[in-house]
């Protein structure tokens, strides 16, 4: 069927016209997502302080994901104190899955997955740094 230009072009014609039907939803500003970017930040943050630049980079990719379903919104960055020690990281990790946890379970949004792939994420890291 595509093998001329003109039908490559009327191909990708009609498929953008079939795409084009819905308009867009721009995430306003949902509660759980900014909850869940401030703490991958301070996670973040928390565990690059302490050294666990794998578990920091882990927070960071869930922080940019977080912000680019929150656009156009900014969510400002927030220096956090540093865990004491790793036992405070652990603590921090298992309090963050329970309320990405809880997200997942109550969120009026279409993001329970995402919650629920943060909340398993965090429970690991807790249970890699104990």
């Amino acid at each position: 069927m595509f093998t001329t230009r003109r039908g490559l072009l009327i191909g990708a014609a009609a498929f953008a016209a079939a795409g084009c039907t819905e308009q867009a939803q721009i995430t306003t500003s949902d509660a759980d997502l900014t909850a869940a970017l401030r703490t991958a930040r301070t996670l973040a943050q928390g565990a690059d302080a302490l050294g666990y630049t794998e578990i920091a980079e882990d927070h960071r990719t869930h922080a940019a994901t977080l912000e680019r379903l929150l656009r156009p919104n900014a969510i400002a960055e927030e220096e956090a104190a540093a865990p004491a020690d790793a036992d405070a990281l652990a603590a921090a990790e298992t309090a963050g899955s329970a309320e990405a946890a809880e997200s997942s379970m109550t969120t009026q949004s279409d993001y329970a997955v995402l919650f629920g792939e943060i909340a398993a994420s965090r429970a690991a890291h807790a249970a890699v740094i104990a």
